[in-house]
């Protein structure tokens, strides 16, 4: 189970830097877009915190 977890983890991870990336990269050109991209990577980053709590045991 912990390795089906990190596995997951780094999943979310990677997703968090490419939002990143992305949002970071569509700045001059649509800042609709990259407004949005960032609260996505936030939101991210919660339940990847979230998770690793949730490993850790704290949840």
């Amino acid at each position: 189970m912990p390795d089906d977890t990190m596995r997951f983890l780094f999943f979310f991870f990677v997703l968090i830097l490419l939002t990143l990336w992305a949002a970071y990269f569509s700045r001059p050109g649509n800042t609709r877009l990259s407004n949005i991209l960032y609260v996505v990577a936030g939101v991210l980053a919660l339940l990847f915190v979230i998770g690793y709590l949730r490993l850790d045991g704290y949840f």
